[in-house]
């Protein structure tokens, strides 16, 4: 543009005055370097206004700096605050669930304190109950050996310590229980067996009297039938031959009241003479197996001379010189022995603890053995 219009003045006549065309200066093509204000005169020096455009500069830098840390420090503060309001939540969040942890653990211990009490108060009734059986079954024990009654008593003892111990573990309590149940478990058997035995042994006794109360009577019938026999024959005999006369045979010896016949035994057949030493040492270890000292032993020949009259009739009975008498059918010293301590007053006989010898007669006849002994 070749000219600016600028502020007109009128003439006098009204017309418009154009002032002279004045060169204009442009600000390169940027950023002004000052701030365009309204001028009233002729400018003045470059230098002024360029100072006064820094100067303003500054100042709103330096208040821009001041709001972005004004803005920056709010921020921290804020999210300082946030941080700390999170922490706290999770803070109060821990509390709350180590509240109920802290709550659980100990309605545990609760629980597992009860359940303990009540399993050591199980296991003490039942240590009791085993105690209290255990004492009866010894006391109702009385044919049991030593060997199976010292555990038991043994066991007593011991869990009798167990239940008066202050600091004793349940365990204890049950192993203690557990061994006295199997220590009172084989006495009772041991004695269950014992009696047993012995209804069987008075049954078999009880039997054999009647076997041999009936054998007796057969043999004494039949013996008074031969008797009967012999006289008729004897009666109707004429006059002896001119032979010479023979001794009459002899019968077998007759089996006197109160004896027994040992059933089954030979009758009126020669015996001979068994070992009187095979029955005194039978005798002896019997003895021995009770506690008892051995007695001495010696040959009888009164007592030879029953057994052998024992064997002949096939019977046994006390002869007024002995203290027991007994027939065995295997032929055996121990079985006879045997024998005789399944008898109450027999088995007292060589238990006596007032002799200290035996005399001792046997005989065998037919695989029969026959004894007669008497204790001095």
């Amino acid at each position: 543009m070749d000219a600016v219009d600028t502020q007109r003045s009128e003439g006098a006549a009204g017309t418009t005055v154009r002032t002279t065309d004045v060169p204009q200066r442009y600000a390169a093509p940027g950023t002004l370097d000052r701030v365009p204000t309204q001028r009233s005169g002729p400018e003045g020096p470059v230098g002024a206004p360029r100072r006064r455009t820094a100067t303003m500069l500054v100042g709103f830098g330096a208040v821009a700096v001041l709001v972005v840390a004004g803005t920056v420090v709010q921020q921290q503060r804020a999210d300082a605050a946030e941080q700390q309001h999170a922490a706290q939540a999770r803070t109060a969040q821990a509390l709350t669930a180590l509240a109920g942890d802290t709550a659980a653990r100990d309605d545990v211990s609760t629980a597992g304190s009860a359940e303990l009490a009540a399993a050591r108060a199980a296991a003490v009734a039942a240590t009791t109950t085993a105690l209290t059986h255990a004492n009866g079954t010894l006391a109702a024990a009385p044919h049991v050996g030593d060997d199976l009654r010292a555990p038991l008593q043994s066991g007593i003892v011991s869990v009798s310590a167990i239940l008066g111990g202050q600091t004793v573990s349940i365990a204890a309590l049950r192993a203690g229980a557990s061994g006295l149940a199997g220590q009172d478990q084989a006495v009772a058997d041991a004695e269950q067996a014992w009696q047993a035995a012995d209804a069987a042994r008075v049954a078999a006794e009880q039997a054999a009297a009647q076997a041999a109360a009936q054998a007796a009577a057969q043999a004494a019938a039949q013996q008074a039938a031969q008797q009967s026999t012999r006289s008729t024959r004897t009666v109707r005999s004429s006059a002896p031959a001119v032979s010479a006369p023979q001794a009459p045979s002899a019968g077998p010896m007759a089996i006197p009241a109160g004896g027994l016949v040992c059933p089954g035994a030979p009758v009126g057949t020669p015996g001979a003479e068994s070992s009187v030493g095979a029955i005194g040492a039978a005798i002896n270890d019997y003895r021995a197996s009770n506690g008892l000292p051995a007695l001495s032993v010696s040959r009888s020949g009164t007592l030879v001379g029953h057994a052998l009259d024992m064997a002949d009739a096939g019977g046994i009975w006390h002869s007024g010189f002995d203290n027991i008498v007994g027939c065995i059918s295997n032929g055996s010293a121990s079985a006879l022995v045997g024998a005789w301590s399944r008898s109450p007053s027999h088995n007292a006989q060589m238990l006596r603890t007032d002799v200290s010898s035996m005399a001792v007669g046997g005989a065998l006849d037919g695989g029969w053995l026959y004894g007669a002994v008497k204790f001095n």
